[in-house]
């Protein structure tokens, strides 16, 4: 057939239809191909958002647990003063008082100015600080009991957390006299920490129950 023979007319229509057919194949795989990267970028930042919350949401329930897995001990520690400002007027009283219950002839006592303490073995404290009040306790005792019975005292009724670090004993005279109450036969001198632990930045600990 030759290309004089072909009627055009015929062929014409069918032609524009393939053509635009063929440009609107095209536009709508281009929009679709736009839509879909859209709708990936829409997806992405929602799942980033979704991530988000869920990781706060996580954080805020751990946060819930450890608190209620932790705060009851940090509410005795606080009540007992090993937690929050120094209790050294408690110390004092206490000594007074556990001297006089054993009847102890002499007790005397240093208090050294409130300091950093620094142990020896790794110790990760967070916002929170570690102090130290160092004491030196000097006690003229009937007998060695006594002194037994005065760490009692102190371990049941005094404030803070202590650690005697040192302490050194010898007798006042060679021949023991324990028919008098009012003479010491046992001289003890002991060095103690008292232990405080603090926010590093100063502020004061207030606890809401």
């Amino acid at each position: 057939m030759k290309r004089e023979d072909i009627d055009w007319s015929v062929l014409r229509g069918a032609l524009i239809g393939f053509v635009l057919s063929a440009l609107v194949g095209g536009a709508l795989a281009g929009g679709g191909h736009a839509l879909m990267q859209r709708k990936q970028l829409e997806f992405t930042r929602n799942n980033a958002q979704f991530q988000g919350v869920s990781g706060k949401y996580l954080a805020v329930d751990e946060e819930e647990k450890q608190i209620k897995k932790y705060f009851p001990r940090f509410l005795e520690l606080h009540r007992g003063g090993v937690i929050g400002k120094e209790e050294r007027l408690n110390w004092i009283e206490v000594l007074r008082d556990a001297g006089e219950r054993l009847r102890i002839p002499s007790l005397n006592y240093e208090i050294r100015s409130q300091a950093t303490f620094a142990p020896s073995f790794p110790l990760t404290l967070g916002r929170y600080q570690l102090y130290s009040s160092e004491m030196t306790l000097s006690v003229q005792m009937l007998h060695e009991g006594d002194l037994l019975h005065l760490l009692q005292l102190l371990d049941t009724r005094a404030a803070g957390l202590y650690s005697m670090y040192a302490c050194r004993m010898s007798k006042v005279n060679q021949v023991i006299d324990v028919g008098s109450a009012d003479k010491g036969n046992v001289a003890v001198q002991c060095e103690i920490n008292w232990f405080t632990i603090k926010l590093s930045d100063g502020t004061e600990i207030k606890v809401e129950t």
